[in-house]
């Protein structure tokens, strides 16, 4: 049995994906942004990310998950850390877990803004959510990798007996 042959990429592919990238992303923060008023901002923007992520795993292959510049484990631990926050210091205010506050600010360039704290708990959702799929892929990737190098070790001692 020898080596598998290296995969080739396709150019629309990694074309398509590299002008969708900034697209989705963009998407995803008005989705996360927009949802504070409905729930699932967050996740529904998270997942936005995620599929930016699988994307890129899938024109670039492993090399995508390596290039990722956090340790994904590091970014669900600061989304759970935020969502847990902003869920947690309404209780500091004798309110209830997860209770809202609603803040109105005026902005001197874009006129009034309208905050509320759910918002920040959408975005720590958004960042578990985005941690999560970056974790499957570096298993996924990890998997791949430990498979290719079976592989040729296999291919060598079969080379080997010969």
């Amino acid at each position: 049995m020898s080596a598998r042959p290296a995969t080739t990429r396709s150019t629309i592919l990694s074309l398509t994906v590299s002008g969708l990238t900034p697209v989705l992303l963009l998407v995803a923060v008005f989705v996360t942004f927009r949802g504070h008023n409905a729930p699932g901002g967050g996740f529904a923007g998270g997942l936005i990310v995620g599929i930016v992520l699988v994307l890129r795993y899938l024109t670039d292959g492993t090399d995508a998950v390596r290039r990722l510049p956090v340790d994904p484990i590091v970014v669900i631990g600061c989304g759970l850390l935020l969502a847990l926050a902003t869920g947690a210091v309404p209780l500091l205010f004798g309110a209830s877990f997860l209770e809202s506050a609603i803040w109105k600010l005026d902005l001197p360039l874009v006129g009034p803004v309208k905050v509320v704290s759910s918002a920040l708990f959408d975005l720590g959702v958004f960042v578990l959510v985005t941690g999560v799929v970056a974790a499957i892929l570096v298993a996924l990737a990890e998997a791949d990798d430990e498979a290719r190098r079976g592989e040729v070790g296999a291919a060598d001692a079969e080379g080997d007996d010969r």
